[in-house]
């Protein structure tokens, strides 16, 4: 229903137009351009904010992906011999090798046995239990263990054995319960940590009344051991070692051992690479970056017949990100070797659309020949040519691959790499320690023996890296995402303060307007009164 013309309709003598409507074509034929453009503007501008947020969403996905991948070695590690469980713990210190391992013993707890008890509510006695953690010699000769706590338990009247269990075993190394022996009497049993330094001594301090001192195995510990505490005895490639715990993680570099018996004799634990375990983590990854690509085309892509534009067709942001990204990929992966590592050197090649896909008789070729290439996909690494010289550390965000000249001055006990100055300190075993704190190889340490002054170490930056730092610079605070969604949230400010003004405008201009019509209608309502007077005395006239 249009609007009723008020003015018109009181004014009959007037113009004969519609005033109202008159007023609102004039006004949104100045306003309505405008008002369409900043519409479309903040429309456009909301809709790259969520296209951006949908962006980041991808790159944090994609990062978490590769964090999984971060460090992973294709390097599986066997055991030839079921008393020894084998698994890769530290995939960076890792390497190919054949160790020869024997177990002669594994650690073992020691258990004390408390019998002649009818039920688990039995009386114990009262006083005060003190608990030693230790070494037994022989049957009545315990050393103290200085790294562990002693502790006292006071006994109060009317505690029982069960009781008694629970206080025992609130205390650290130690674990113990009542079980029935299914003869009528129930056991107390007490179970130390694994370790021939970690067996325990009870003390009992009993009051008059007496019955404590049943617990007490200072003198009588070889009556109430069922099993003595021991540690783990066994043999790394000819050296005899000890250890306190079945599972042993510092025997062979990046392995963790876990010894489950004693072996009959020497057995191989063999670390080598796996080209079934390579093809996985190498799909996981095409996976990953083939998903993110795609994505990130589908956004940028151009309107064609059959399809829609992308939210983000002509945001030359995201153009440049998927160039920077693509070049990434096909950039070398330099510092793991002499010669410089490439994705398609590995069988990794890439389809006409852009996607990756692994080409299998070149991937399986390439293991054949040089396995170790794959490490440098997902794993930074360190590398010297002097077996006296270690290099190891975290790299940041800058440190550089490449070779460097590491050179130690024994005089004056100063070290530079490729020229820039180390901090140095000396350790307790005669060895140098340096660590790299400016320079292109900031965050590396090293470690020198006493003969070894010079070396040419070098960091590799892995292909996982590498992207993880393109999305870095994305995801942080007032990176490239964040700029972009302030950008564009700035549009949206501007256009919603630019339509406030146009509709404030419209107002002034309807007032206008309608003040305009207002007096030409009272002009021409006059003037049609004073020709209506002409009119009626000329025919006035002519009827006389």
């Amino acid at each position: 229903m249009s609007a009723v013309d008020y003015l018109s309709a009181l004014n009959k003598n007037g113009s004969g137009l519609n005033i109202s409507d008159l007023t609102t074509s004039l006004v949104q034929a100045d306003i309505a351009p405008k008002l369409n453009s900043a519409e479309r503007a903040k429309t456009s501008a909301e809709t790259s904010i969520s296209a951006y947020g949908t962006l980041r969403s991808m790159f944090e996905d994609l990062d978490g992906a590769l964090d999984i991948l971060s460090g992973t070695s294709v390097l599986s590690a066997t055991s030839a011999n079921s008393g020894i469980s084998v698994e890769v713990t530290d995939r960076s210190a890792v390497q190919e090798q054949n160790s020869s391992v024997d177990v002669i013993n594994i650690a073992q707890r020691q258990v004390l046995e408390f019998t002649g008890f009818t039920s688990p509510d039995d009386v114990i006695g009262t006083g005060e239990l003190t608990i030693e953690i230790g070494v037994w010699a022989d049957e009545t000769t315990f050393a103290v263990n200085p790294d562990k706590t002693t502790n006292s338990i006071t006994i109060g009247e009317g505690a029982t054995l069960d009781e008694l269990a629970q206080a025992l075993s609130s205390l650290d190394g130690v674990t113990a319960r009542v079980l029935d022996r299914g003869d009528g009497t129930y056991t107390l049993g007490v179970v130390s940590e694994e370790g021939a330094g970690n067996a325990i001594r009870m003390t009992a301090s009993a009051d008059a009344a007496g019955g404590l001192e049943n617990f007490d195995n200072t003198t009588t510990n070889g009556t109430k051991q069922v099993q003595a505490a021991a540690d783990a005895m066994l043999t790394v490639d000819g050296v005899t070692i000890f250890r306190p715990s079945n599972t042993i993680d510092d025997a062979i570099d990046g392995l963790t051992l876990t010894l489950n018996s004693p072996t009959e004799y020497a057995t191989t634990v063999s670390v080598s690479r796996d080209a079934d375990l390579a093809q996985e983590v190498l799909d996981a990854f095409v996976n990953s970056v083939n998903e993110t690509l795609t994505n990130l085309k589908s956004m940028t892509a151009y309107a064609t017949e059959d399809s829609e534009a992308g939210e983000l067709y002509n945001d030359r942001t995201v153009q440049r990100m998927i160039t920077d990204f693509q070049k990434i990929l096909n950039e070398p992966i330099a510092g793991h070797s002499d010669k410089p590592v490439y994705l398609s050197d590995l069988g990794i090649q890439t389809s006409r659309n852009g996607s990756l896909y692994i080409n299998k008789p070149l991937f399986e070729q390439s293991f054949d020949t040089k396995p170790a290439a794959f490490e440098a996909v997902f794993q930074n690494t360190f590398r010297s040519d002097d077996p006296g010289v270690k290099i190891s550390g975290t790299p940041n965000d800058s440190t550089m691959p490449g070779t460097y000249r590491f050179e130690f001055d024994p005089d004056t006990a100063t070290a530079t790499l490729d020229g820039t100055p180390l901090l140095a300190s000396a350790l307790s075993d005669g060895t140098m320690s340096f660590v790299a704190i400016t320079g292109n190889m900031a965050g590396a340490k090293l470690t020198s023996s006493a003969t070894a002054q010079s070396a040419d170490v070098g960091f590799g930056r892995s292909m996982v890296s590498k992207i993880q730092l393109f999305l870095d610079e994305a995801l942080q605070t007032n990176g490239t995402i964040d700029s972009r969604e302030l950008y564009f949230n700035g549009i949206v400010a501007e256009q919603d303060a630019e339509m406030e003004i146009l509709e404030e405008k419209a107002a002034v201009l309807e007032a206008r307007y309608t003040a305009k019509f207002a007096a030409m209608e009272q002009a021409i309502s006059e003037l049609n009164s004073t020709g209506n007077y002409l009119t009626n005395m000329v025919e006035s006239w002519n009827s006389d």
